[in-house]
């Protein structure tokens, strides 16, 4: 009997769950297509008085036709002063909202396996100082919002975060060394293939982008100098990029 209703149970834990899967297959077109899944954070530097724009694409992968809608939180939003802030906005499907609007005004209706694209997540950061900003967005079924949906999370300038998006491409990045530093410091970086489209770039913790580079990576080690003979006494962090990978390591600048 015991057995029976441990089947039972098992039967109707794997029925939820099924039914639980979401619909959507959300990818971000500006980082090459990569998936974006649940609770993800996606982080993006952007510099005083930049546009930022990151597109992607919403796909409907059920069997049934979907109506969906968007839904943005301001979990933080960069202020200096009384107009003097960031601005994110949203654009879903073909419709643009101005800032502050939360839910869009429109849905998006899509059959089984329909792609659309079109919708873009935009900031403009503060035209005085760059700062942290952290804004959360939930793609929603308008008919079971509470299970089918995609949410997820982009934080603009943060400089806590160690590790950014997808490091796949890294095998091994060190710390900065030394750490503090003072006129010399450098970087190991171990990557799976040869890199010729990487960035090097140096922030300080506001946000603001103190210098930046490309560099070439061969498959292996290597060892990255960093710009640092001009650089004041200070906390600053060094964000490395190629495509989807990005790193972001702490370095200490003490003269």
């Amino acid at each position: 009997m015991i057995k029976r209703y441990q089947l039972v149970f098992a039967f109707i834990f794997a029925s939820f769950v099924i039914l639980a899967q979401s619909s959507l297959l959300v990818t971000n077109v500006t980082g090459g297509g990569s998936v974006i899944t649940n609770s993800m954070v996606i982080y993006r530097t952007v510099g005083v008085g930049v546009m930022d724009q990151m597109d992607i694409n919403i796909k409907n992968i059920s069997t049934a036709t979907k109506t969906y809608k968007m839904r943005t939180y301001y979990d933080l939003r960069h202020v200096v002063a009384p107009g003097d802030s960031s601005n994110p906005y949203f654009c879903f499907g073909t419709s643009c909202f101005p800032v502050n609007t939360l839910v869009s005004a429109n849905s998006i209706t899509l059959t089984a396996n329909q792609t659309i694209s079109g919708t873009s997540l935009h900031y403009d950061e503060s035209f005085t100082a760059a700062g942290a900003s952290s804004i959360r967005y939930k793609i929603y079924d308008m008919n079971n919002a509470s299970v089918d949906f995609i949410e997820f999370t982009v934080k603009y300038n943060d400089p806590l975060a160690s590790v950014k998006t997808n490091t796949a491409l890294f095998l091994n990045v060190s710390d900065v060394y030394p750490n503090p530093s003072n006129n010399k410091a450098f970087i190991s970086i171990t990557t799976i293939a040869d890199v010729n489209n990487a960035s090097l770039s140096i922030t300080n913790s506001l946000g603001s982008i103190i210098s930046s580079k490309n560099i070439e990576l061969n498959v292996g080690k290597n060892v990255i100098p960093l710009d640092v003979e001009t650089l004041s006494s200070g906390i600053y962090f060094t964000t490395i990029t190629s495509g989807n990978s990005k790193i972001v390591k702490k370095i200490i600048i003490n003269k």
